[in-house]
């Protein structure tokens, strides 16, 4: 069986004048008129979502200057998991609403409410568990946690909420929404912050008191001027126990075990390169502030590279984007290792700054940001392709879930096991560095993936 069995369960419906529903959908998808407001509303609520994330991203590179261990910094990224988890609650928060408030603004607006007030409580006390000797890193973890909680509740609502207000032939863009807005919102929060504060435009504690009091705003706006229509009667969401029976009958499908199967798995490979390299590089000599520079000159291509490749995702087989990008991508695993083993020793005397180097950094950092939004983007039009607007937060969210899990795990592993098999003391009768082992494990786990499960996923 093939995973585009999938496809089916959205486009059941009959043919009419002789043409597929496949056929409909092209000749209908370049039609956005009434939409661009639906799309602008969700791409401020998915840029709101991706600031917190973009804010968890920088504690890691204040940790390293700390000389906080590699094992607490997979401590640490546990407080991503909560998008991995969703899943748990996605029935309720699907099923459960107020008819006069709204389905999906009866969890949004709250959600996004406490996200905003955890954020300005979290600002005040920054500078006793973070800014210290020895930072608290299991509270650090606990706090974030509790926002990437919240944050991932609000995404629930959305995903829903976009498979209801935009029209069927428009709902890929959900995607294309979701890929942008959470691009800019963590851009905002990682790169935006490190090049205020590297010109001490701004402090942590205050960009954070900041950016809380424009979420509560923004929300207040949101609940005050944009109101929910009436829900479709083949639309109305089921009981929580009747919505909970049809998750574990969706589960029971053969290609969605498959598709766990796959996403579950296929990106291992990438949590050396995407999460410890950076890491190794800062700790090689290589500046924080100028890691974020670099990522800033990537926002223009995070933004507008979803866009550009919606024209390949948006058709009946969206997932093949994904498939053509992984090879490129598993080789710059092997890429990304040799570049941080060429680092210059002059960044650490911090003498001069070797701008071929850096040019050679910001080259692979291109191919690799290119590379992940053409899958993030492919992956997320075929969850919007599959998806049964009748129980779309909890669909979408399954299937997030199922594809979240697979990027999470895989980094907190590879820094657990990276510290556990790093000697490099003067009492180890070998020196080895845990990065380079990694780095050619998941190499190899990557090219074999490829081979042996790349023809399941298309």
């Amino acid at each position: 069986p093939d995973v585009r069995e999938l496809e089916s369960l959205a486009n059941e419906a009959p043919e009419e004048d002789g043409k597929t529903s496949d056929e409909k959908v092209e000749k209908e998808v370049s039609d956005l008129t009434g939409d661009y407001l639906n799309i602008s509303l969700l791409l401020v609520l998915y840029t709101l979502q991706g600031i917190p994330m973009g804010l968890s991203a920088v504690l890691p590179l204040i940790l390293k200057e700390k000389n906080v261990s590699y094992a607490d910094l997979g401590t640490f990224s546990l407080n991503s998991y909560p998008f991995s988890l969703k899943i748990l609650w996605a029935p309720i928060v699907d099923a459960a609403y107020f008819p006069r408030f709204g389905r999906r603004k009866t969890w949004l607006i709250p959600t996004q409410l406490a996200i905003g007030v955890v954020m300005v409580v979290l600002s005040g006390s920054l500078d006793s568990l973070l800014f210290v000797e020895e930072p608290q890193i299991k509270s650090l973890t606990c706090l974030f946690f509790l926002l990437y909680l919240l944050c991932a509740t609000q995404d629930i609502a959305v995903d829903g909420w976009a498979l209801a207000i935009l029209r069927k032939e428009n709902v890929s863009y959900a995607a294309t929404c979701n890929a942008i807005g959470q691009t800019l919102g963590y851009a905002i929060g990682f790169t935006g912050f490190m090049a205020l504060e590297h010109f001490n435009f701004v402090t942590l504690q205050e960009f954070m008191f900041l950016w809380g009091f424009i979420f509560i705003v923004v929300t207040l706006l949101v609940g005050l001027l944009k109101s929910e229509g009436q829900i479709p009667p083949e639309d109305e969401p089921e009981s929580i126990s009747s919505a909970y029976g049809h998750m574990f009958q969706i589960l029971r499908l053969h290609p969605i075990r498959l598709l766990l199967l796959l996403l579950a798995t296929w990106k291992f490979p990438f949590a050396i390169a995407d999460g410890v390299a950076p890491l190794k590089l800062q700790e090689f000599g290589v500046k924080k502030e100028h890691m974020a520079y670099m990522a800033s000159g990537m926002m223009p291509v995070c933004i507008l590279l979803p866009a550009i490749v919606s024209r390949w995702t948006n058709n009946a087989t969206p997932w093949n984007l994904a498939m053509q990008a992984y090879p490129l991508r598993v080789l710059l695993v092997l890429v990304s290792a040799v570049l941080v083993s060429c680092t210059p020793a002059s960044l650490r005397s911090g003498t001069e700054i070797p701008w071929m180097f850096y040019s050679v950094v910001v080259v692979v950092y291109f191919l690799a940001t290119v590379t992940s939004q053409c899958m993030f983007v492919s992956t997320m039009a075929f969850f919007a392709r599959i998806s049964d607007p009748g129980m779309g937060g909890t669909y979408m969210t399954l299937v997030n879930t199922l594809s979240n899990l697979g990027g999470m795990w895989p980094g907190t592993v590879v820094l657990k096991v990276m510290e556990g098999i790093s000697c490099q003391q003067e009492s180890c009768l070998v020196k080895i560095d845990g990065f380079y082992v990694m780095s050619g494990l998941s190499f190899v786990y990557g090219v074999l993936w490829y081979l042996l499960a790349g023809s399941h996923a298309r």
